[in-house]
């Protein structure tokens, strides 16, 4: 609970710095991912491991979107600030 109250104030604290942002949202949706499989294994259920995957498969495709807004970003200026 405390790591996903940290990222929370990260995302809050940092809302001008792209990478930071991106990196926080990954990092939160690991936490819960690693959150729900503890649970599954906790009650011997296999469900909170397979919305596990969806959330991992989930993290990929934003981690994949955000890394070509950043690309074609930097084509279009040719540099990348710190504020985006």
């Amino acid at each position: 609970m405390i790591s996903i109250l940290t990222i929370i104030i990260i995302l809050y604290i940092c809302k001008n710095n792209i990478i930071t942002i991106f990196i926080a949202i990954e990092v939160l949706l690991l936490t819960i991912t690693l959150k729900f499989i503890n649970i599954g294994s906790i009650n011997n259920d296999i469900s909170p491991t397979i919305l596990g995957v969806f959330i991992i498969i989930l993290a990929g495709a934003e981690s994949a979107i955000g890394l070509s807004i950043l690309v074609s970003y930097y084509k279009l200026r040719g540099e990348l600030r710190e504020t985006i």
